[in-house]
């Protein structure tokens, strides 16, 4: 029964891992560079915006896609004994990845497709990225406290995960009802995207309080 869990964790862990690593170079190939931004569809379909939505629209997806990437290695709780300097390293990529992202998605979330419900459960999201960011770093920084900072981080990388979701409701929404305008899809994928994640997350907290430094 323990082999078979641990096959299902390597299993789950294993396919988190692929979809981090496509989705954030997805936002690294389409977003990466500012000129190639102005012509992908996304951004054509919302018409004239402001110099600085621009702007910031590149920063929050690499910062995210960044962060989206490298995140999944943290949770290894091999290459954490072996390679602390490592783990510190790429924790240190992250948490700057996500203030920018969470910083700069706070601002996107103005303009988000869907109204105000749409724009509401985005910057919901941005607010709680930043602040798991926060307790993380604090639990571990201030306090020393690597379990806290294990449970506080799997809260932070499930909102990052946000993203990979957000790429797959969106296209199911066409498929299974037919809707493809994301003025309407977003009001509930705003809020779908993350809301879930946090839900998942806390199962595998509450089911064993050191979820953030267990073997995978």
């Amino acid at each position: 029964m323990v082999a078979g869990n641990q096959k299902v964790r390597k299993g789950v862990y294993g396919l988190l891992a692929v979809l981090a690593i496509a989705v954030g170079a997805y936002a690294l190939v389409l977003y990466g560079m500012p000129e190639g931004l102005r012509n992908q569809a996304f951004v054509t379909e919302k018409g004239k915006l402001p110099e600085l939505w621009y702007n910031v629209l590149w920063a929050h997806a690499v910062s995210s896609g960044i962060a989206l990437a490298v995140g999944w290695v943290q949770f290894a709780k091999k290459m954490r004994r072996r390679n602390p300097g490592v783990h510190r390293v790429i924790g240190y990529v992250f948490a700057a990845a996500v203030a920018v992202g969470g910083s700069t998605g706070l601002y996107l979330a103005c303009y988000a497709n869907g109204g105000l419900f749409a724009q509401t459960g985005f910057t919901a999201l941005s607010v709680l990225w930043l602040y798991t960011l926060y307790l993380s770093l604090k639990s571990i920084v201030g306090a020393r406290n690597t379990e806290e900072h294990g449970r506080w981080m799997t809260r932070c990388y499930a909102l990052t995960c946000a993203a990979i979701a957000l790429r797959i409701y969106t296209p199911l929404a066409a498929v299974l009802f037919g809707v493809t305008d994301t003025n309407d899809s977003f009001v509930v994928i705003a809020w779908l995207c993350w809301v879930p994640n946090l839900v998942i997350a806390e199962f595998f907290i509450n089911r064993n309080r050191s979820f953030g430094t267990r073997r995978i």
